[in-house]
């Protein structure tokens, strides 16, 4: 894939704005650059506080709602006649014993943090492909989900929250590898660490005591330590502030050049997902032989040539 160079004036399509990372990152690109941002929330009221001018769109946007993506698409276009970057960044936590969870929460969560990105990244492929080309600025663009440490490593009382974070990475990288690379189009999965948003609110909030069975009670239990844990001063002392993560992020796809697919963000996420990695490699090399001896010796025999 060739580097990446980001458009002059380039048009930012984000999806939940109404606080976090992407009120944050709507506040940076109007206020620092030249970009155009579409700024979207469910509740548009929530984005009052975002600047106002001709570089930014501001609209209501329910990302679980067919006719609402198809409609705050169809307005970008009007407005900007094409989306270099779509940013998938809405999203929330439910943190419960996996249990006991009430599966139409558990579903919901997946149809916004889930199945909402994979929609949008459809629709924003035939605009990168076809759309931006007729504006005579530069074909492709950039699909940037927001996923999280949580979209590679996963914890206790989060297992709907890590499935649907784990979904996005893994239809993201099955997708980079399928796009022709003439098209243009880039891919970023942006992995958070702990950052100052309402997430760590929301998820434990609604932490459903009543469901708990009498089993998952017992404070040494790693739900109930991660809950107690939570509730500290010290949990969120070292996270990062949505102000400093939007001018990092920005900065990073402004260099643009070669980029990965992910880019942990903290040293939380760095730092966690290098630890996991190595133990990973160090299972991987433990279970070899037992996972080799479904070959034969002349397959094996193969595979030690090719390894030389």
């Amino acid at each position: 894939m060739a580097p990446y160079t980001l458009p002059p004036s380039a048009v930012w399509f984000i999806t939940g704005c109404s606080s976090g990372i992407g009120h944050a990152l709507c506040a940076h690109l109007a206020t620092h650059t030249t970009c155009r941002i579409v700024a979207t929330a469910r509740n548009p009221s929530s984005l009052s506080s975002l600047p106002s001018g001709p570089n930014i769109l501001k609209l209501a946007l329910d990302v679980t709602s067919e006719s609402s993506i198809q409609s705050a698409l169809a307005a970008t276009l009007h407005a900007f006649g094409r989306i270099d970057i779509l940013v998938n960044n809405a999203g929330y936590g439910l943190m419960a014993d996996t249990e006991t969870a009430d599966p139409a929460a558990a579903r919901a969560l997946m149809d916004t943090n889930f199945w909402a990105a994979v929609r949008l990244t459809q629709l924003a492929l035939p605009i990168f492909r076809e759309e931006n080309a007729k504006t005579g600025g530069p074909r492709g663009g950039m699909v940037m989900q927001i996923t999280s440490l949580g979209g590679r490593l996963a914890f206790a009382g989060n297992a709907f929250y890590h499935a649907s974070k784990f979904a996005l990475e893994g239809f993201t990288e099955a997708l980079a590898k399928e796009v022709p690379e003439e098209w243009g189009v880039r891919f970023l999965c942006v992995e958070p660490g702990g950052v100052k948003t309402r997430y760590a609110e929301t998820s434990t909030g609604a932490f459903d005591v009543d469901r708990r069975n009498p089993a998952y009670r017992d404070p040494g239990l790693p739900t109930n330590v991660l809950l107690k844990y939570k509730e500290s001063a010290e949990a969120t002392r070292n996270w990062a502030e949505p102000g400093r993560v939007a001018e990092v992020l920005y900065g990073y796809v402004k260099k643009g050049g070669d980029m990965p697919l992910r880019l942990p963000l903290g040293s939380d996420s760095w730092g966690m997902q290098k630890k996991g990695l190595e133990e990973g490699l160090r299972d991987l090399e433990s279970v070899r032989g037992v996972s080799l001896s479904t070959e034969s010796e002349e397959q094996l025999r193969s595979i030690e040539f090719l390894q030389v």
